[in-house]
């Protein structure tokens, strides 16, 4: 009642202006409350939007400006896949680059001799020339990373490497193209029994694989009997040594050259060998030297060719390789963070609706 002998009654929206009018002190509580909520309320919404930001831009991974050393051709494919070429200052003299990368020979280099490339990171595979000890006396920081001997091993260094060079997202979405991939060519694989003799040495030996091999494991996983896929190896390596009697009485129908060490490619002139079904019926298959020695990015396609072998005798090519490469394998993580983004905004949207009608009541 004193309040509307001292206002309009019919103006409602004037009532607590005309109340804080005749009460300053209210008043300037009111005021300061005021203040207090749009200040709070700005950084709540500046908060929202930084986080939008965030994750519309900086959700991929950003390479640190790194020197990286590779002095293993498989890796050195995987940091190019993963799009971080940039990063090398040195690479071993079997790897492909258009770029000004110094060429090393892995064999014979020493750690003192990369001091002069400054790097921040050395990838090794095989610890020639007592690399490995050189290193860890520099105090130069080094990942050694030996040939996989199963397909988890390639995943794992797969995304070891794209962790180096922060490339991470862009890992697992290669590891899971190339899971999906394998899973299909298997799926695909030969049903019928067949036998197969796959050789990775023979001037110095009779060389093969066995199940402990990455090899040996392809050919388990596609369902193909090895002919030494049993028999053990003294060093465990997966690569045991055969008699040539072995060979020729378990007359496979199928033998794959995995190296380059013959003196020809006509192997019924091996004594004795003439006989065995695969060359007679000319199933003889001269496996890709890098291809065989390459674990990384080229695995797919290494299960594919000998997959392929085993059913017809042809070559596939590298598909899987070209496919990755033309392939963005950013997407998956840029598609998770349009959905987040799109999360954020809705969030936000639904703020300031809320806020808006929370202040219309107030002033209501």
């Amino acid at each position: 009642i004193a309040l509307s002998r001292n206002c309009d009654s019919s103006d409602k929206s004037g009532r607590l202006s005309c109340f804080l009018d005749n009460n300053p002190r209210e008043k300037e509580w009111s005021i300061l409350l005021f203040l207090v909520v749009r200040k709070e309320n700005m950084k709540t919404k500046i908060l929202l939007l930084a986080m939008l930001i965030s994750m519309c831009s900086g959700g991929s991974d950003v390479a640190e400006d790194k020197n990286i050393v590779s002095l293993s051709t498989t890796h050195t494919e995987i940091i190019q896949m993963l799009e971080g070429e940039n990063l090398l200052v040195g690479v071993d003299s079997f790897s492909e680059t258009e770029l000004p990368i110094k060429k090393i020979d892995a064999y014979t280099v020493t750690a003192e001799e990369l001091l002069i490339l400054d790097p921040d990171i050395v990838l090794v595979a095989f610890d020639f020339n007592g690399i490995v000890e050189g290193l860890e006396n520099l105090d130069i920081e080094y990942a050694l990373l030996p040939p996989a001997q199963t397909l988890d091993d390639v995943y794992s260094q797969i995304e070891t490497v794209g962790s180096i060079i922060n490339k991470s997202d862009q890992a697992n979405s290669l590891v899971s193209e190339m899971k999906s991939d394998i899973d299909d060519i298997i799926a695909n694989s030969i049903d019928t029994p067949l036998s197969v003799y796959h050789e990775i040495g023979y001037t110095y030996g009779i060389y093969s694989v066995n199940e402990n091999s990455f090899i040996g494991e392809i050919y388990n996983l596609l369902g193909v009997d090895n002919i030494a896929n049993t028999i053990e190896d003294p060093y465990g390596s997966g690569y045991p040594v055969l008699e040539e009697e072995q060979v020729l009485a378990s007359d496979p129908d199928l033998i794959v050259i995995g190296h380059s060490d013959y003196l020809n490619k006509d192997l019924s002139t091996r004594q004795g060998w003439e006989n065995i079904k695969a060359i007679a019926n000319d199933n003889v298959y001269f496996l890709d030297e890098n291809l065989a020695n390459n674990w990384g990015v080229n695995t797919v396609d290494l299960i594919n060719v000998l997959s392929e072998t085993t059913k017809s005798n042809d070559d596939p090519g590298l598909i899987y390789k070209e496919k990755y490469t033309d392939n963005d394998l950013s997407s998956g993580s840029n598609t998770q963070n349009i959905i987040i983004a799109t999360i954020i905004v809705i969030i936000l949207t639904a703020y300031i609706l809320i806020s808006r009608r929370s202040k219309s009541k107030v002033q209501s």
